[in-house]
């Protein structure tokens, strides 16, 4: 399996919410189906159930840390769900250079937590 499943539980949510979020678009068109949509709801519903425990331990430790990176996947989730399908080719080889060269990256690129108010 390799991953662990907390990671697994949490690709799958945000594919969930993607794919919701999509659906959203589709509104008022032939292939908007609101049965579909429910049924994504729910699937999501039970899964936060399921990942609320880890979620809740993590922060309670830190949950600036906790805040922080949901913030940070909400932001992508953002991101991903509003570019076109050039901009996803584009995102995904930035992705592939980053992970050839992340000490690279690191020293060149600006990424950090912001303090949270």
């Amino acid at each position: 399996m390799g991953s662990e499943p907390r990671l697994i539980y949490l690709k799958v949510l945000l594919l969930g919410q993607l794919t919701l979020e999509a659906m959203d678009e589709l509104n008022g068109t032939s292939k908007y189906k609101h049965n579909l949509k429910l049924n994504g709801q729910r699937f999501l519903k039970q899964l936060e159930g399921y990942l609320r425990n880890d979620y809740d331990i993590v922060y309670s430790n830190d949950a600036e840390i906790a805040t922080n990176v949901l913030n940070r996947l909400e932001s992508l989730i953002d991101k991903l769900r509003t570019s076109d399908v050039d901009e996803l080719v584009m995102i995904d080889a930035v992705i592939d250079k980053y992970h050839d060269n992340k000490e690279w990256f690191k020293e060149h690129a600006d990424a950090e937590f912001l303090k949270l108010q």
